[in-house]
């Protein structure tokens, strides 16, 4: 729960202490718990149906040797690793919870200084790998973005993110209406990852699928500073930075990164410009302010989904129609925020206001859309923790304004032809409570409420098929129970959770029938889910674990479908029922070696006609990680193998992406000392054995245009300098 300070009481420079550590310390030294039954694991490698490479084989083999070299030296050192569940909050809940009492299911990730210097990290993918229950699609360009989904939800996204909320330090990156746009998060300064694995809405309201919280910012007492330079196959180049500065009670930290790469594929070239500020304010024993800023250029091209035919003949190409539309994206993106905590009399205080500006130019096969788009929020926030009693109360308001164009596109270019001129607008209120109370020694209960109320406007300002303007109001009730059963150093859990999920600005105006205004027949989807677990640890062993099974009932689910320009538009259709199992496992077999096991296993499928028990397109039901890392001499190398189920790319079933195996390697140096600099050179090496799979797929594209074929073998090779 979130600490109450008082009760420690208010003795100087402890309490002081305790809370800058509790609101200011944004690199938590943990790692995200797992567990995995071997047993289980070699039930699925003989069942599931993957046409296996014939370098598997070789691929298990490499990792087993490699594994067995690294084990010898376990005899010789008997370290045990602290296991209890540690009381640090989970920002994701809006530290409401801890990893200790949390009823549900929730991962933590935290990358070391040396992942953050030694492994490129350059896609969300990358960054997160491991983490159960979260699947990320890397389309190799930078034109869609990542799909992120979590449980199935997010799973109809054609770009950005849907259905999972998604905040950069403590700022939502998700908007009022209900959509994510990643590009200010880069990858390579991530630092901390937290996800809530389930409907969430309690906490964030709209679109709460599940939520990821990433972290970046990197407050220290000494002042430090890194340059990181890298290239790699396929025009890779990528420049960044970092500096983090003390003054005085205060701490500021900054970075910025520059990423250009000509492609895989035709027609995918295009980069990234970021940089980010953060302040850290020591503003009293009980007051402390945390700003930040980030911003993003993007200039990129898209080249678009495949036929089976043509991945076969060359996945290198890219769809002739994206090709003579000049298809691509430039975007501006700024945004901003701050956070006041202050500790009262009667509880934590909290106050963040935020606000961010994109500007988007995107030439399509099927228009030109010049968006340009302003929103904000605010929200506040009092909770408190007594011995037996925990409780928070907090409002939220959010606004959006999408001031939209639509011309034909003219080679790239906006025509001459205005086809959409409006601005909509977004309104969101909402109000929430939870109350969690210890019925035993170790037997704690949480319940939770919150009231959303949006209203979408918009205001026609094209005349020639009528006035379109109008409106849509659409509210929510999101209650949340569960139960946390703490035994030794296990944690035992069950939650009975709600999500909702309006249709976004942009699935609203794309109407069947190519009118303007919004769709008047597209409605929220809402979801109910069921879920038991458990995460801990086994002392003795060293083993760190988390299991969780779950069940989604997903009613008025928001259905893509898209036309034969390559427009996508909604509708509502039944039912979905998600449910699986998650299973990781953390393994020290070494004070230097560390061997992780991720195991997620799925059934997402349609509950109703017309395609009633099909599987839900774009995720496969089973996906396998290992990794193996190890530190020898100064030397740290890591193998990673990613095994992934197929998966279908259609709702009928009709078009099958197969599964596939790939393995990566990482090398690198921690340190040579060049005085009072340190140099530390690395490698990895991506898709060692040039498998053919497509990383992603266009959930039902006209024409058979599913596939996004992945890169082959590839090198990518840098150095960090840190001073």
């Amino acid at each position: 729960m979130a600490l109450d300070l008082a009760e420690k009481g208010r003795e100087g420079e402890r309490e002081k202490g305790r809370f800058q550590e509790r609101i200011g310390n944004s690199q938590w030294p943990m790692g995200h718990r797992a567990i995995h039954s071997p047993l289980a694991i070699l039930h699925w490698l003989f069942a599931i149906k993957i046409p296996l490479s014939p370098s598997l084989p070789f691929s298990l083999s490499l990792l087993l040797l490699l594994l067995a070299a690294a084990l010898p030296a376990q005899a010789q050192d008997r370290d045990t690793l602290e296991m209890a569940l540690p009381e640090i909050e989970i920002q994701a809940t809006r530290a409401a919870e801890t990893e200790a009492t949390a009823p549900f299911a929730v991962s933590m990730r935290s990358r070391s200084p040396e992942e953050i210097a030694l492994e490129p990290g350059l896609s969300l993918d990358q960054a997160l790998r491991g983490l159960p229950g979260v699947w990320i699609n890397d389309r190799g360009h930078y034109a869609l973005g990542e799909r992120l989904v979590i449980r199935g939800m997010g799973w109809r996204a054609a770009f950005g993110v849907r259905g999972v909320q998604v905040l950069l330090d403590g700022i939502p990156l998700t908007l009022p209406d209900g959509q994510t746009t990643l590009d200010v998060a880069d990858p390579a300064f991530v630092r901390q990852a937290e996800v809530i694995r389930g409907p969430s809405s309690l906490f964030w309201g709209n679109g709460s699928g599940g939520v990821l919280f990433l972290s970046t910012a990197a407050a220290r007492d000494t002042a430090s500073a890194r340059l990181r330079v890298l290239g790699g196959s396929y025009g890779l180049r990528h420049l960044s930075g970092e500096a983090a500065v003390p003054v005085g009670r205060h701490r500021l930290y900054a970075f910025a990164s520059d990423v250009r790469r000509d492609g895989y594929r035709q027609h995918s070239q295009g980069g990234f410009t970021r940089a980010g500020l953060h302040g850290n304010f020591d503003l009293g024993t009980k007051t402390r302010l945390r700003v930040m800023a980030a911003a993003a250029f993007q200039d990129v091209e898209a080249p678009g989904g495949l036929t089976v035919e043509q991945v076969e003949a060359d996945p290198r190409q890219a769809d002739s129609r994206f090709v003579a539309a000049s298809a691509g994206k430039e975007s501006t993106q700024i945004q901003g925020g701050g956070t006041l905590y202050h500790q009262t009399n009667i509880g934590m205080l909290s106050a963040t206001v935020y606000g961010l500006i994109r500007r988007l130019d995107n030439p399509l096969t099927f228009a030109y859309i010049d968006l340009d788009r302003a929103a904000g929020g605010a929200r506040l926030q009092l909770q408190n923790r007594a011995d037996r009693i925990g409780w928070g109360l907090g409002v939220d308001a959010g606004w959006q304004r999408d001031d939209r164009l639509n011309f034909n596109n003219d080679g790239g270019n906006p025509g001459d032809e205005r086809r959409l001129d409006q601005q909509e607008r977004v309104r969101n209120v909402s109000a929430f409570g939870y109350l969690t109370y210890s019925l035993a020694a170790n037997l704690d209960a949480t319940a939770g409420l919150r009231l959303d109320a949006i209203r979408f406007a918009m205001d026609d300002r094209l005349f020639d098929n009528g006035d379109q303007s109008g409106d849509r109001d659409f509210s929510a009730l999101s209650p949340a129970i569960g139960l946390a059963y703490r035994a030794g150093s296990m944690l035992l859990f069950a939650n009975v959770s709600t999500a909702f999920e309006t249709p976004t600005t942009t699935e609203l105006v794309n109407r069947p029938d190519g009118d303007g205004g919004f769709n008047p027949d597209l409605d929220p989807q809402c979801t109910l889910g069921f879920e038991i677990g458990a995460r801990g640890g086994f002392p003795a062993a060293r083993l760190h674990f988390d299991v969780a099974l779950y069940r989604l009932n997903i009613t008025d689910r928001l259905l893509p479908t898209q036309d034969e320009e390559g427009r996508t538009f909604f509708r509502n259709a039944g039912e979905n029922t998600h449910q699986g199992v998650e299973l990781a496992l953390r393994w020290q077999a070494h004070s230097s070696t560390e061997i992780q096991l991720t195991y997620t296993g799925n059934q997402f499928v349609f509950a109703n006609d017309p395609n009633k028990d099909n599987r839900i397109p774009g995720v496969p039901d089973h996906h396998l990680y290992l990794g193996l890392s190890t530190t020898q001499h100064g030397f740290r190398g890591q193998l990673t193998a990613e095994i992934a189920g197929d998966a279908y790319a259609n709702d009928g079933n009709s078009a099958q992406n197969d599964g596939y195996v790939v393995l990566d390697l990482y090398a690198g140096h921690t340190g040579l000392r060049l005085g009072r600099a340190r140099l530390q050179p690395f490698l990895r090496l991506q898709n060692l054995f040039d498998t053919e799979y497509n990383a992603s797929v266009v959930v039902n594209a006209f024409g058979g245009r599913f596939f996004e074929p992945a890169a082959g073998r590839s090198v990518q090779a840098g150095v960090n300098l840190s001073l």
